[in-house]
């Protein structure tokens, strides 16, 4: 996927399974969304959860989902909670 994502091709996901295969297969749950934007900046958060281990390190996965097929995110590991590893990635680009 090489257009741009917006919050609009997230927001009827939330709560769906996107999986990673390298380098280790893992399924994430997006289970949050953050939308910030305003009329001069789109700008948003994604909070994804996995399995407390194994866990991904910072950096750009190809997530596979069976609607939006496989956008590439960068993905910062934000810690364990309640059981689970959270994962966030942050957008945020001007509105022209």
């Amino acid at each position: 996927m090489t257009e741009l994502l917006h919050v609009t091709d997230f927001a009827p996901r939330l709560h769906s399974i996107f999986r990673v295969e390298t380098p280790i297969a893992l399924e994430l749950e997006l289970a949050e969304i953050d939308d910030r934007s305003n009329p001069q900046i789109e700008q948003f958060s994604l909070l994804f959860t996995g399995p407390e281990t194994p866990w991904l390190r910072q950096g750009t996965y190809k997530l596979h989902h069976a609607e939006m097929g496989e956008p590439e995110i960068f993905l910062v590991p934000l810690g364990p909670w309640e059981g689970k590893m959270r994962y966030q990635a942050v957008f945020s680009r001007l509105i022209r």
